[in-house]
């Protein structure tokens, strides 16, 4: 299932939208090498610590980081020196692909843009990955998921009634980005085997995010109709989260048609309502959902989020309980599709790890190709191995400061006193919704019955 065994590519990203996709190159069997240096690391390495704890080598401890570099190779090279500019263009003569998602203009300021990578290897292949773009008047900016949702449009949907835009939960464009950059690098390398060319290809996450939200640009296209934020409510649909028994557990509940809100009636024990003038119609129901919500709560309230999803379920109307991080690790259904593989975390232990392929081709699934590298770990592996340099190079381009930077200064001692997050001060601040003290004693019973199952096979 290693697609793409043979071709190589210099990933030069960091946090989440560029490692995205040289995690899905990397799992699909291309050998994705990560140029970093100490003094500019990935600053997904210095979050989110392991156990909250920035004690020790903390910059190899974060999950986050694993999630985003699994299987991948790391090497450190100043690009900001003329020598670690050259290395690194030596390294391009031996690649297939370079990926980046710097603002527009580093690349060129460093002297790495692409008609650069060009005149070294014309085949090869640079993915983009910004904001805004490399062109337009906006491109310069830089860009997180925070700013691009309101820049796309989504913000405008996100929220309650009432209320203002509001931040969705994740970053979701840093995803749709990022897929979006992995089949622009796939075509291009189609292209490349059809011509020889290698091409530039450069994601916009704005751009990328715009289908999202390609209902509500119609809804003004046909009838000049612009909605604002209204959640969980839509027009025509019965649907909404209710709360359950036992702590922080909902039901979500959505009824499309005439003939889900018939048997929602019937399983939520109130066949009276199809009688109901307030709820006859579609139109009726919107207008008297609060009557609707209140009796659907009562209903949700005496259940678990599991039965009260099951019994809609049955019933044949679309609902499923919210689930929280843990119980997606443990979900039944995930399991038996083994979607989570158990990957190692430099000195903490082993961790379930989602699959960032997720299609599952003639029955088999795409896991990731090995944990996520140390910073530089393979430098003088890789610096043999494809430049053929020998020892006495090595130690002088690390004694030079080239290849070899140490990542301690990038947080202060007492930055890192103050790093690990205040878990009691956000449960006091509903910012999360509990503190599992057992939960290494969870990962390492999930990890163990992955590695029986892959055992098994």
């Amino acid at each position: 299932m290693r697609f793409f065994e043979g071709l190589r590519a210099l990933d030069l990203t960091h946090v989440w939208i560029g490692p995205l996709v040289t995690r899905v190159l990397s799992d699909l069997g291309a050998d994705i090498i990560k140029v970093e240096h100490g003094s500019h690391p990935d600053n997904t390495r210095i979050a989110f610590f392991a156990n909250n704890d920035s004690s020790g080598e903390y910059w190899h401890h974060s999950v986050y980081f694993t999630k985003r570099n699994a299987g991948k190779r790391a090497i450190q090279v100043n690009l900001q020196e003329p020598e670690g500019k050259e290395l690194f263009l030596r390294l391009v003569r031996e690649a297939d692909m370079v990926v980046e998602n710097f603002t527009p203009g580093v690349m060129e300021r460093l002297g790495l843009g692409y008609d650069a990578l060009r005149e070294h290897n014309p085949s090869i292949i640079m993915c983009s990955l910004s904001g805004y773009g490399q062109t337009g008047p906006h491109s310069h900016r830089p860009a997180y998921g925070m700013s691009m949702e309101p820049a796309s449009g989504i913000s405008t949907l996100t929220g309650y009634r009432g209320t203002g835009p509001m931040k969705t939960g994740q970053t979701w464009i840093d995803h749709y980005g990022g897929y979006q950059g992995t089949g622009g690098v796939i075509a291009a390398l189609i292209h490349r085997a059809r011509t020889g060319d290698g091409q530039h290809v450069e994601v916009s996450m704005q751009e990328a995010a715009i289908p999202m939200l390609a209902a509500h640009i119609a809804e003004y296209q046909q009838h000049g109709r612009l909605h604002g934020p209204n959640n969980p409510r839509r027009e025509g649909k019965v649907r909404g989260y209710y709360e359950c028994a036992g702590v922080d557990a909902w039901v979500a509940v959505s009824v499309r048609d005439e003939a889900e809100w018939q048997a929602c009636c019937h399983a939520v024990g109130h066949p009276e309502w199809l009688e109901d003038p307030r709820f006859a119609t579609a139109a009726d129901r919107y207008e008297h959902h609060d009557a609707l919500d209140e009796g659907l709560a009562e209903w949700a309230a005496s259940r678990t989020k599991f039965e009260a999803a099951e019994l809609l379920q049955e019933a044949g109307v679309p609902a499923a309980p919210v689930l929280a991080g843990d119980e997606v690790l443990a979900d039944e259904q995930l399991e038996a599709r083994e979607f989570f593989d158990p990957l190692e975390l430099v000195d903490i232990g082993d961790v379930p790890i989602e699959r960032y392929f997720s299609p599952r081709i003639d029955g088999r699934g795409v896991p990731a190709r090995g944990r996520a590298p140390k910073l530089g770990e393979h430098t003088d592996g890789v610096l043999r191995e494809l430049l053929g340099l020998d020892d006495e190079e090595l130690a002088g381009l690390a004694a030079r400061g080239i290849t070899r930077g140490e990542p301690e200064a990038l947080m202060s001692p007492a930055a890192r006193e103050g790093s690990p997050l205040p878990f009691e001060k956000l449960l006091e601040q509903r910012s999360i919704l509990r503190i599992d003290e057992n939960f290494r004693e969870v990962i390492d019973a999930q990890v163990a019955r992955l590695k029986e199952r892959d055992a098994g096979r």
